[in-house]
């Protein structure tokens, strides 16, 4: 990459320094006494079956993330905070050593700067971050860490976030490189460009928001991806006796934007419902992502792995769009005493179709189990099956993950 194109990421992280002084400033003793240490572990067995591939992906791969959080001098602090991921076996591709014979698992090794920030709330209700940083607006439909994946999704931004207005949550961030999860050694590693980030959030009760948002994203390395998405989104829930009822309603029209090539006017459109009683959860929900038969509905900043099922097939929405009805089952407790604190387990049915045409895009089904050992300590698993039906290629997958966090 120039120079030339790394001048408004190198801008953000070289005011850094700058805006870091009345940090590093401050008094030293202060400054440790009131940070904190950031210790993320996380080792996962990472198992793929694809159709049309030569052989199955075996993964084991194992991250580290190690940093520090000052305390605050004249409302400033700073973090920083490294990441190392290694793999323990290599049987599988991703992405960049060339082992197309098998499924790809984007957990290529690597040492990266996961984050580099300034933070600053000496503004009554304000807040303003510069640097590298990870950001989740919303649910992550549109913007996301993709926590999922050993190397998470960060933004070279500045962001401001005001609660100036009663009730009333602002955000803006200005994005000047998108630092993806295929890590900085690959091809598609990041996305430079002129992004801006709008979301305002207004808190009618407790439990009541609607939210208005812009995401006008300008992606220098991929202009077919440069879209402007307005939309809004509304979510409430409701008790009755012993039971709760929640729903969230979203739309969002996207357009082209900056230099991307064609004409763009698609719709996105979702509703979810979800009744809860005790630990046990019950919930459905509908989503249509539309397409004009040369492109979907684009979200590449999104946390994907969380929609339309976690064998990611669908990752990048069809040409012929995707509508995809769901449901599922769950089950969640804490538990007071004893070595183990808390159970959760969920049980995920999805049907996909072309939202464009009459056509199968195939179902699946998911299965996930967590158990949380004591408040640092998580076991999970997670399996899925989808069916293509023709339309894709089968493909299963397993997980099984050991976290710790400090």
């Amino acid at each position: 990459m120039t120079l030339q194109k790394n001048a408004r990421a190198l801008s953000l992280i070289l005011a850094l320094p700058l805006l870091a002084q009345p940090v590093l400033a401050g008094d030293a003793a202060s400054l440790l006494k009131e940070g904190k240490f950031i210790l993320d572990f996380r080792y996962r067995l990472e198992d793929v079956d694809q159709a049309g591939l030569a052989q199955d992906a075996h993964a084991q791969t194992a991250r580290a993330r190690t940093g520090f959080q000052t305390g605050k001098i004249n409302g400033f602090s700073l973090l920083a905070e490294a990441e190392t991921i290694a793999h323990i076996s290599s049987a599988f591709n991703d992405g960049l050593n060339g082992k197309t014979r098998r499924p790809l698992v984007a957990d290529p090794e690597g040492m990266e700067l996961n984050r580099l920030q300034v933070d600053y709330t000496g503004i009554a209700k304000t807040a303003v971050t510069l640097g590298r940083q990870r950001l989740n607006l919303d649910n992550q439909r549109f913007i996301g860490a993709v926590g999922f994946r050993q190397n998470e999704q960060t933004l070279d931004a500045l962001k401001i976030t005001t609660q100036a207005i009663d009730k009333l949550d602002l955000t803006y961030v200005y994005v000047a490189q998108v630092n993806r999860v295929f890590g900085h050694k690959s091809p598609q590693g990041e996305f430079e460009g002129d992004s801006h980030l709008f979301n305002a959030g207004l808190t009618l009760s407790p439990a009541a928001k609607v939210t208005g948002y812009a995401y006008l994203l300008d992606l220098e390395e991929q202009p077919i991806l440069s879209t402007a998405t307005y939309g809004g989104r509304v979510a409430d829930k409701y008790t009755l006796d012993k039971i709760t009822l929640a729903y969230a309603a979203e739309y969002a029209h996207q357009t082209d934007y900056q230099s991307n090539p064609r004409d763009i006017s698609l719709d996105y459109a979702g509703l979810e419902l979800t009744a809860t009683y005790g630990g046990l959860s019950f919930g459905g929900g509908y989503e249509s992502l539309e397409g004009d038969g040369g492109r979907g509905f684009a979200t590449p900043l999104a946390t994907l792995h969380k929609f339309q099922g976690y064998a990611d097939v669908f990752l990048t929405t069809p040409a012929n769009g995707i509508n995809d009805a769901y449901g599922r089952i769950g089950y969640e407790t804490k538990l007071a005493t004893g070595p183990i604190t808390g159970l959760s387990a969920a049980l995920w049915y999805h049907d996909f179709e072309a939202e464009r045409i009459d056509r199968s895009y195939g179902s699946e089904i998911d299965v996930e189990a967590a158990v949380k050992l004591g408040p640092k300590v998580t076991v999970s698993a997670k399996y899925a099956d989808y069916d293509g039906d023709g339309a894709f290629p089968d493909r299963r997958k397993f997980w099984l993950a050991f976290e710790y966090s400090y």
